[in-house]
């Protein structure tokens, strides 16, 4: 038996001694010796006396997590494996955990169907406009599939001018033509944007406290969301993050701000029509025009579009 299966069980019936665990699982006493010590060792349930001592998920995964670091480099990768599964089994613990409190201090949103992670977004998002927000994308297609209106509120993750968001996306998904347009949104209103091999799950952090994963971790089309308000998880996922943040690259390794802008106006767009596809304000729009025809010394934005398309291909003129 393994201790996932202890921990579930002890979470969502809280037996207070090992003896009514086993009567709760249908085994011998003897069987929970081995589960029990792991447990205790990752600081997750512990055993004082002939009592069973609980700790909510979100703190015990934190506190194992700095627990394991701590161990140093002689056990680093045995410490970092034990951390990932720990993270993918939090959504189950999180869930027993509440199942098995009749006034749970740690509540849970949980969303299921088919755009589960659009309308878990919408939820956290509305609660309050997000100050920051990173986010791993591993697959896109499950937001197309959600439709526009949903796609657009999902990468519009802005809380007007004081924003600091961050998405991790797959190579493929950094590279499919019907990605562009919101890729070319999200950087011309400063979301920074890399591009990982492999994410390995959906998860995001909002405002350092708000997290949201799928009820199975990697589930490439998630139907079940979890949520929930908890800084103790979002330090964890935090960590998984920036792990993966170091280990991408960025979207677009020459992009400035002011090339979606002027891509459209390579099109024939008016500075408020291209400002108003791309979600700006005009202001801001102009301010981008500005800001390129400073850096390419223009004059006019005739030989602003003169210079921009010279630095380009001809036929990339619009590299979408």
């Amino acid at each position: 038996m393994s201790w996932l299966d202890v921990l579930a069980a002890a979470l969502r019936e809280r037996p207070t001694t090992p003896a009514d665990l086993a009567a709760v699982l249908g085994v011998a006493a003897a069987e929970l010796h081995g589960p029990l010590e792991q447990l205790a060792e990752m600081r997750l349930l512990n055993v004082i006396g002939d009592e069973l001592v609980y700790r909510r998920p979100d703190f015990a995964a934190a506190d194992a997590l700095q627990h394991t670091l701590d161990e140093g480099v002689r056990s680093l990768q045995e410490s970092v494996q034990r951390s990932k599964e720990l993270i993918a089994d939090l959504p189950e613990l999180l869930s027993s955990w509440t199942n098995g409190r009749e006034s749970p201090s740690l509540p849970l949103d949980v969303i299921e169907g088919p755009w589960a992670l659009a309308d878990m977004w919408r939820l956290q998002s509305s609660r309050n406009a997000p100050r920051s927000a990173d986010l791993c994308i591993p697959a896109t297609g499950v937001l197309r599939a959600a439709g526009l209106e949903y796609a657009e509120t999902f990468w519009a993750a802005r809380a007007g001018d004081e924003h600091r968001v961050r998405v991790i996306l797959s190579d493929e998904d950094a590279r499919a033509p019907e990605n562009q347009w919101h890729i070319d949104n999200e950087l011309a209103t400063g979301t920074l944007i890399r591009v990982h091999p492999r994410p390995p799950s959906f998860f995001w952090i909002i405002d350092d406290d708000i997290v949201a994963l799928p009820q199975i971790w990697g589930d490439p089309d998630p139907t079940t969301v979890v949520g929930a308000r908890t800084s103790a998880l979002a330090t964890v996922l935090h960590w998984a993050f920036e792990s993966l943040w170091t280990q991408s690259r960025p979207v677009r390794t020459d992009e400035h701000a002011w090339d979606p802008m002027l891509r459209l106006l390579s099109r024939g767009m008016t500075v408020e029509a291209a400002a108003q596809t791309l979600g700006l304000s005009p202001r801001t729009g102009r301010r981008r025009i500005d800001e390129a025809m400073r850096y390419f010394g223009a004059s006019s934005q005739f030989t602003l579009g003169a210079a921009w398309t010279a630095r380009n291909d001809p036929d990339t003129g619009s590299r979408a």
